[in-house]
């Protein structure tokens, strides 16, 4: 990987960085142009107008919040990780061993954070909703904004993972056990599992705009990649996100429009859930059956 990336005769960061700035202003200017943060306040109460018992989805959440946490606690015990990264300075492939907080740069672990932060806020206001306590504005806003961003994000991840990251390790023969330990499985599978079966039981009224919430957090987690490769770690965790290379740019937009067309795809599914609750199930879970992969495809070696 690290020999076949694309650096140009000239640096690309100048135009990488315009284009990031570009795209969160694009966001920005989305935010008050149509007004989102109202559309925000008008959906919220839809999160907990489940077709179950509220009780039932209180403990629902809680429980997903829990597999969420369990997994960081894990993170943290299980010693030195694997990590395949792009080092700066080198430009080429290296093998590092992350502890502790080291672990927490990957987009992957980031759409973790998220999960667990919008089971525990839904969890939270859920509860307050059965106790009649009453639910600060807040708390409405972040659970709607986590939930847009990090719904898209653990879908993008999750097929990337299945159709490019685990694909190319079978096709060169490397060990990967580590993507199937109990935080990988959380962070990869798990987390789109959660979500889109709270999108099932919850039916929440969803609009397009949202989609700039996963836009946004794909710049945001951009500006952290360079961040931290210049001025922290030393290196990019994934390749394409080298501001230096030739079509930089290009992968950047591609990040942020991804993740934005993943939520545009949940959007859809809500719809259909909205005219026939069975038809848009069965097809948001053959959607999630598709990208989930719960073990390894590279084949035993054969007994002597």
């Amino acid at each position: 990987m690290g020999g076949s990336l694309a650096y140009g005769a000239k640096d690309s960061t100048p135009l990488t960085v315009s284009t990031m700035i570009f795209v969160f202003g694009l966001s920005i200017f989305a935010f008050n142009y149509w007004d989102v943060f109202s559309l925000v306040e008008g959906t919220a109460s839809t999160f907990h107008s489940s077709w179950v018992p509220l009780e039932l989805l209180i403990a629902w959440r809680f429980s997903c919040f829990l597999a969420g946490a369990f997994a960081v606690i894990h993170m943290f015990k299980s010693g030195p990780g694997v990590m395949i990264v792009i080092l700066h300075e080198e430009r080429k492939e290296a093998v590092l061993h992350p502890v502790g907080i080291e672990k927490f740069v990957t987009f992957s672990s980031w759409t973790l954070v998220m999960n667990i932060l919008y089971f525990l806020c839904a969890g939270v206001v859920s509860l307050s909703i059965l106790t009649e306590y009453e639910v600060p504005l807040w708390l409405n806003f972040t659970q709607v904004i986590l939930f847009s961003a990090a719904l898209a994000a653990s879908l993008l991840t999750a097929t990337v993972v299945r159709y490019i990251i685990l694909p190319g390790e079978v096709r060169i023969g490397r060990n990967h056990d580590q993507m199937f330990n109990i935080p990988n499985q959380m962070m990869h599978n798990l987390c789109a599992v959660f979500l889109v079966l709270d999108v099932i039981l919850v039916q929440p009224e969803l609009f397009p705009e949202f989609a700039f919430f996963g836009m946004t957090l794909g710049t945001i987690y951009a500006s952290f990649a360079y961040l931290f490769a210049y001025y922290g770690g030393g290196y990019y965790i994934y390749s394409f996100l080298d501001p230096r290379l030739r079509y930089g740019p290009l992968w950047l937009s591609g990040l942020a429009g991804a993740i934005a067309l993943f939520f545009i795809g949940v959007w859809c599914g809500v719809q259909i859930i909205g005219y026939n609750h069975w038809i848009g199930s069965v097809l948001m879970l053959i959607w999630l059956s598709l990208i989930v992969q719960f073990r390894t495809t590279l084949p035993e070696p054969e007994s002597i």
